[in-house]
């Protein structure tokens, strides 16, 4: 509680880097250098000048887009200021966004190929002989943590690889389920569940020494696909696939609404939020965002995609 008091707090002045390509000049204000590397990439792929251009109070960052001419700024906020970036001309965008699946069908609905790409997700089940199971001794979660996540992220999301201490997470989680992978009779992927009221959550996910050979032969996949089927066996209602980036061009967004994965519409003023600030007289930002369209919230914190108003709620 604290750290959460401390980081709002620090958020109310923030460092500013501007960064400049061909195309687009940008300014990213805050201290996440994960967040920073990842819109960086997004706005602009590619980036000739990067600057560091002092501090600036919050009040001040909508203004850089006039003082500095810039294309687009994304800014950090904290909680307590969302009213003040509310009314500044741009997007309120949720850091993370959750996406469930919805299981409370048979599963022959769940694979239809006009619903999901659950279907080739079964065939490379069938081709690479994959199986699940669902550990029911302790959990040795130095094991997954050390053999599975870390190396799968690390691999995976390079500098933009978001690492946490599962340890401290999974304490004030009660009785987290390990599933476990085979191919044939070699474990060569895991993943954290747990189980609450209507949902079947999948927290984090691994592959074998990161190993990329074993996400081509379909093991990320069959990880959703098995777990619809444990939550099927549980109960539940939803497989809920956790987070993922705003962006509907996001290569991890793009793969979850291929399986069928929509959208949570109610978001929780609590949750991590940016600012994405966008000159109105920028023909470069207008264009960005037809081609990448992304989900913000409106004032009441539901979720809508940029540029709709309606809500995506499942």
């Amino acid at each position: 509680m604290e750290i959460a008091w401390l980081k709002n707090l620090v958020r109310l002045y923030l460092p500013i880097y501007q960064f400049e390509s061909d195309k687009m000049k940008i300014v990213y204000a805050g201290y996440s250098s994960i967040k920073r590397n990842y819109f960086t990439r997004i706005l602009l792929s590619k980036y000739n000048y990067c600057t560091f251009k002092g501090r600036k109070w919050f009040w001040q960052i909508p203004e850089l887009i006039k003082s500095y001419n810039l294309d687009m700024v994304v800014s950090e906020i904290s909680p307590n200021i969302y009213n003040y970036f509310q009314k500044s001309n741009g997007y309120i965008v949720p850091t993370w966004v959750t996406m469930r699946i919805n299981i409370n069908r048979p599963m022959s609905e769940v694979c239809q190929r006009s619903i999901s790409d659950f279907s080739d997700v079964k065939r490379k089940i069938r081709k690479y002989c994959l199986t699940y199971e669902i550990q029911s001794e302790k959990i040795n979660i130095k094991y997954f943590i050390d053999n599975f996540y870390l190396p799968y992220i690390t691999k995976r999301h390079k500098e933009e690889a978001w690492i946490e201490n599962l340890s401290d997470v999974l304490k004030s989680t009660p009785s987290p389920l390990l599933m476990t992978i085979k191919e044939g009779k070699e474990i060569v992927g895991a993943a954290l569940f747990r189980n609450s009221d209507e949902s079947l959550f999948l927290m984090r996910l691994g592959l074998l020494d990161g190993n990329e050979e074993y996400r081509q032969h379909g093991v990320i996949g069959s990880i959703y696909y098995f777990g619809i089927l444990e939550g099927q066996i549980r109960g539940c209602r939803y497989l809920d696939v956790g987070g993922t980036r705003p962006f509907l061009t996001d290569g991890l967004t793009k793969f979850k609404i291929g399986l069928g994965a929509e959208f949570v519409s109610k978001q929780s003023p609590a949750k991590d939020y940016l600012w994405v600030g966008v000159n109105e007289h920028s023909t470069v930002a207008s264009e960005f965002i037809k081609k990448n369209p992304f989900m913000h919230v409106d004032i009441d914190f539901n979720l809508v995609r940029v540029g709709i108003n309606r809500d995506f709620s499942n």
